[in-house]
Formats: structure tokens, C-alpha cells, sequence
């Protein structure tokens, strides 16, 4: 198992911005490829915002189902917040990916409705 700790990927024990999370989205897929598992250490991590946890969580599910990464990827050391703010971005994750066409298609109809 591939141990990521996020404390040495972030900048002040933070995870706040996308780009941030993006090469840790790269260290996790990469360790899929090569058949390892991952664990993500959240110890010492402060604050983490949803849009970190979109590009770090959140996309995985673009290429993987809930049942592949419930055996390939685990998390440790996150406080309350940092939980509720994952299953806000998992929940969102996997009803995105699975209705990625309508849920686009309904997003042009909204943005060219509102012109």
C-alpha cells in the first residue's frame, strides 16, 4: 500500500486550491496503474476546501466505481469537518459521473436560458 501524506503536498497545512490537489490525483492514479492501493494520510492537515477535494477525490470516480475504491484507496486522520466535506464530494462525484451527459445537457440549458 502507497502511503500519500497530503501535509507534504499542501502549502501552510492546507488543502484549498484544485491545482494543489491535482499531483496528488497523480500520485493516487498512478499507484492504481500499477496496482497498489493507496492510503491518504490527512494528519496535520488544518483546513481542506471542496474544491481540493474534487481534483483529489472527487475525479477518481470519473474512472473508477464506489466498489473499486472502497478496496484500492483509504483514508486516515481526518477530523469531522474534513469528513463531511469528502462525503459532500464523493455524493456529489458519483452523481455527476453517472449522469455526466444529462447533467451537462442540463447545465447549457440553464447557462443559454439565462441569456
Amino acid at each position: 500500500m502507497n502511503t500519500i501524506r497530503i501535509v507534504d503536498h499542501v502549502t501552510f497545512n492546507q488543502g484549498v486550491t484544485s491545482e494543489e490537489g491535482q499531483p496528488i490525483y497523480e500520485l493516487i492514479v498512478n499507484s492504481f496503474k500499477k496496482g497498489e492501493s493507496v492510503e491518504l494520510d490527512f494528519a496535520n492537515v488544518k483546513f481542506m476546501t471542496t474544491a481540493f477535494l474534487n481534483v483529489v477525490i472527487g475525479a477518481l470516480y470519473r474512472d473508477y466505481t464506489s466498489e473499486q475504491l472502497k478496496t484500492i484507496l483509504h483514508l486516515k486522520n481526518f477530523t469531522p469537518e474534513t469528513a463531511s466535506r469528502i462525503k459532500k464530494v464523493t455524493d456529489n462525484a458519483k452523481a455527476y459521473y453517472a449522469n455526466i451527459v444529462d447533467f451537462d445537457k442540463n447545465v447549457e440549458e440553464v447557462l443559454y436560458e439565462s441569456k
